[in-house]
């Protein structure tokens, strides 16, 4: 079997992901990180780098070509997911990311020290008592709540004309007609994860004018 990093090579070219050589040292290394903090701290239900790689890493890394802005709020991102991965691979990016669960802020603060992630910061807070200086123009959530309580809880840090992305499993229809009851325009597209064996979508939710 290939290794792990030509593995990940691969996978971000078969996604048209870019990417420099210092982003996959450093996807690899988090990974290492991640994988030595479960044995203690139990942050999340995959602890193999065999798996995190498609798992984790490649489904993180899928949503960076719907990218657009120069600053990304990652709201109840645990082990920094998707934020530290979209971080890693955008270094012009700036990635700020809302734990409120401090076992999982305080590996995020780690990982990124250890990393020497300059663009991404960590509040240990609940995205509703967060009141940032900025607001940003794209709020991410990966496996967090439903779509209307993604958006509820954190339309007060989203810019005007900003976008939430929302990463899912199958297409959420129920959900979607909630935000259709609330006149929220939005678009689903269906992500290919290479190795991994499930349907991922990404909901885009455009700020109401």
């Amino acid at each position: 079997m290939p290794d792990l990093a030509e593995r990940l090579r691969t996978g971000l070219q078969a996604m048209d992901v870019s990417y420099g050589d210092e982003a996959i040292d450093k996807l690899l290394m988090f990974m290492e990180l991640l994988a030595e903090w479960n044995k203690t701290h139990n942050l999340t239900a995959v602890d193999d780098p065999d798996q995190m790689l498609a798992v984790h890493v490649l489904d993180c890394a899928s949503i960076k070509p719907y990218l657009k802005g120069a600053s990304l709020l990652d709201v109840g991102s645990g082990a920094g997911l998707p934020g530290m991965v979209l971080a890693i691979l955008s270094p012009a990016l700036h990635v700020t990311s809302v734990e409120s669960r401090n076992k999982k802020a305080q590996f995020q603060m780690f990982a990124a020290n250890k990393l020497g992630l300059q663009n991404f910061e960590v509040e240990n807070t609940r995205i509703e008592d967060y009141s940032p200086k900025e607001t940003f123009p794209m709020v991410t959530a990966r496996a967090y709540a439903s779509l209307e309580d993604f958006i509820e809880s954190s339309k007060h840090v989203l810019a005007n004309n900003g976008r939430w992305l929302a990463m899912k499993g199958v297409v959420p229809k129920d959900e979607l007609k909630v935000l259709k009851k609330h006149n929220l325009k939005f678009d689903t597209f269906a992500l290919k994860v290479p190795e991994l064996d499930a349907q991922r979508n990404l909901i885009v939710v455009r700020q109401p004018k």
